[in-house]
């Protein structure tokens, strides 16, 4: 059996797990992330997680300082305003109006915002550049050793990690958390949300729009222009039969219920991704 000496094993290649090997990396430190999966090659790859990050002052801080930012900021649209809009009715309409500035702290953005797939593709691009940095993307976690001063970790390939530090960045269900015997809890809150990402008629500004309704938030976030089109990413959500009624929709349905549901700030929108269903 095969067995690699490292200084940190970490479980999970989403954004998460690639940051955390980049900073090790950036310390002189040697590692193996792993994951089950491989970046996506495109939007509409399958199972493309299309949420999207708002990197805030200190992320973006963390990731220039780790020599990550150069490779994602072309990817990044700033967040100059926040908007936040109290619903009524159906169809919905707004009640009250408020807008919230990032000048009005002194600060250029609030944040920046990054579409999750591209980002998750763009860092491990990144990272298999790094001379510290072995990536074992489509290779997932298996089993886990503990001992004084090392873990050792046995990968689905059969291949086993020795490392001084073992990190569990492999989402809610993590199997290495679960292995090592931290425990956790689940609340269960009966919404889902709906993740996608639409084109719409009117220039989004750079505000990011929540607008509030019962059964839950419609969240938009501005991302750059695609093939001339503005666009945004979209968080919908609701609670769970109404979520799995909409999901079921075409996409025609499907963005007229969307347009509906924004009161229409964005103008027509048109859906330009699959759609993601994420339990609450």
């Amino acid at each position: 059996m095969n067995r690699t000496d490292v200084d940190i094993f970490i479980s999970g290649g989403g954004i998460a797990g690639l940051t955390a090997a980049a900073a090790f990396a950036h310390q002189g430190l040697s590692v193996v992330l792993a994951d089950p999966s491989v970046p996506p090659a495109n939007l509409d790859t399958s199972g493309s997680d299309l949420r999207s990050t708002a990197f805030l002052a200190p992320a973006r801080e963390l990731l220039e300082n780790i020599g990550l930012w150069e490779s994602v900021e072309r990817n990044a649209e700033p967040l100059n305003t926040l908007r936040v809009i109290d619903c009524q009715g159906q169809p919905p309409s707004p009640r009250t109006d408020r807008a919230f500035q990032s000048t009005d702290l002194g600060a250029p953005s609030f944040g920046w915002n990054l579409p999750n797939w591209l980002t998750r593709k763009v860092l491990s691009e990144t990272l298999a550049k790094s001379p510290n940095v072995d990536l074992r993307l489509g290779t997932g976690f298996a089993g886990l050793v503990t001992r004084e001063r090392e873990a050792i970790v046995t990968l689905t390939s059969g291949e086993q990690i020795r490392a001084r530090l073992a990190v569990a960045a492999d989402g809610r269900t993590s199997p290495l958390r679960e292995a090592a015997g931290i425990a956790s809890k689940t609340t269960r809150y009966g919404q889902k949300a709906l993740a996608f990402i639409v084109a719409h008629q009117k220039p989004h500004e750079n505000i990011s729009t929540e607008l509030y309704l019962t059964g839950g938030a419609f969240t938009t976030v501005p991302l750059p222009d695609h093939d001339g089109q503005h666009c945004s990413a979209i968080v919908w959500m609701n609670d769970g039969a109404v979520a799995v009624r909409l999901n079921n929709l075409d996409d025609d349905a499907f963005a007229a219920a969307a347009t509906e549901r924004s009161c229409g700030v964005l103008g027509q929108m048109t859906l330009i991704s699959p759609k993601n269903v994420w339990p609450i």
